[in-house]
């Protein structure tokens, strides 16, 4: 069982009482931020499976000194296991970093330069698109990583992988939540 489904296991009143974190103190609070010019709280049509299924534009900001590179995580929230809907690394450290709708689903991406992505839970390398089956899985999670060194990873890797080159390397994250209003 992987970390991210078995500390998702654990009641959060264990995990609080116990005082531990993942991987030792979190990183200090700094200005990294997450967002869309296309949404605030609630995923547009378009970014989904009921439209054209096109990854959502994101911008990054406040990337903090000594960031080598940065990193991006999609997750559906459901469940204890968050599913895999896109994830990209490599990304430069530019602030405001902007990552344009509509990615191609290559392993390596021209725009921004040098990003790199991963395999998602369906199996294909780039974004998949929202498309949760039951009223009540409607969450969903960007994250963004920045990260002291660009990542060894091939193109096409999927989220173990992904979670395992990252761990070591986070100096700082943020996230936006939002949720997709199917039924």
């Amino acid at each position: 069982m992987r970390r991210r489904a078995l500390l998702a296991s654990v009641p959060a009143a264990v995990a609080a009482s116990a005082g531990c974190t993942i991987g030792g103190e979190p990183p200090p609070e700094d200005e990294l931020a997450l967002s869309s010019p296309a949404f605030e709280e609630t995923l547009p049509r378009r970014f989904t499976c009921d439209g054209e299924g096109a990854s959502p534009p994101l911008v990054v900001e406040g990337v903090p000194d000594g960031t080598a590179s940065l990193a991006l995580l999609g997750e559906w929230l459901q469940g204890y296991d968050p599913g895999t809907i896109w994830t990209v690394w490599d990304l430069p450290p530019e602030d405001p970093l902007t990552i344009p709708a509509d990615r191609p689903r290559t392993g390596r991406l021209a725009e921004p330069p040098g990003a790199v992505q991963g395999r998602n839970d369906e199996g294909f390398v780039g974004y998949r698109s929202p498309c949760h089956e039951t009223p009540g899985d409607n969450r969903y999670r960007f994250s963004v990583l920045a990260l002291d060194a660009a990542l060894d990873l091939e193109a096409g890797a999927g989220r173990d992988a992904f979670d395992d080159a990252v761990e070591p390397r986070v100096v700082s994250s943020n996230r936006l939540r939002v949720t997709y209003e199917r039924f």
